[in-house]
């Protein structure tokens, strides 16, 4: 019994959710910002944590691994407060926007520069802590957004999210160990199973994505304003016939 109950569930809210993704275009405009964070997760678990740490740091033991992950946990432990008292102060969309560049920070800087040689620990820093920022977004700020945007059905709002970004992360890893290159290069890197991997294609797609998110929140929030314009005029109105 307690196994149907268990399934059921899980069909209502896979139901809850694909019926919000068809019929509030909100919903539709923020899948960007869940595929963002799921390939950003998936380009640093993947490369950065399984290629980079290895090859800048000459590791063979991986016993930064966990260093690097645990100071990404703990920058979006702090900024996750950060975050809460910024939104009190100028509203979450610059939150939203600034969580996106966190992702980009992750693969852009591997853009500008391919050679993992030259990589230090310094730099290194700069993309776990850009992990951070942006996971700090999407577990606090993007979470709150979607309980405003979608407070009329809550369920399917936070099962489109992880349904969303579990997909994203899924795909994210497939492409990590399905890009092949036929020759070593700058962007044609050599994984420790030494099969070769296009890693620019895959930065690419993360940059993208994240900048397709954050046009993808801003289109999501003018619908939102637009919502509630006829609900405001509806509670000033009520608010001066009481007056009078």
């Amino acid at each position: 019994r307690g196994g149907d109950e268990y399934y059921d569930s899980v069909l209502y809210k896979v139901t809850a959710a694909w019926s919000l993704l068809r019929r509030d275009p909100k919903m539709k405009y923020l899948i960007g910002w869940n595929a963002a964070f799921g390939f950003a997760l998936a380009f640093v678990n993947s490369f950065v944590s399984g290629q980079v740490l290895r090859v800048a740091l000459h590791e063979t033991k991986s016993q930064y691994v966990g260093i690097y992950s645990a100071l990404a946990a703990g920058v979006a432990a702090m900024m996750s407060i950060v975050y809460s008292r910024l939104a009190q102060r100028w509203g979450k969309d610059p939150i939203m926007i600034l969580g996106v560049f966190g992702f980009v920070g992750v693969a852009l800087p591997f853009i500008i520069q391919p050679n993992l040689q030259v990589w230090t620990w310094t730099g290194l820093i700069f993309i776990y802590c850009s992990l951070g920022c942006g996971r700090a977004c999407f577990e606090s700020t993007l979470k709150a957004t979607f309980a405003d945007y979608f407070s009329y059905e809550k369920e399917g709002a936070f099962a489109n999210i992880i349904l969303q970004n579990g997909l994203a992360s899924f795909v994210g890893f497939a492409l990590s160990a399905n890009l092949p290159c036929p020759t070593p290069g700058p962007y044609c890197v050599p994984f420790e199973n030494g099969v070769l991997h296009n890693v620019l294609l895959f930065e690419i797609i993360v940059v993208v994505t994240s900048m397709l998110a954050a046009v993808g929140y801003w289109r999501a929030s003018v619908i939102f304003a637009t919502e509630k314009e006829p609900a405001d005029g509806l509670y000033e109105g009520a608010e001066q016939g009481i007056e009078c």
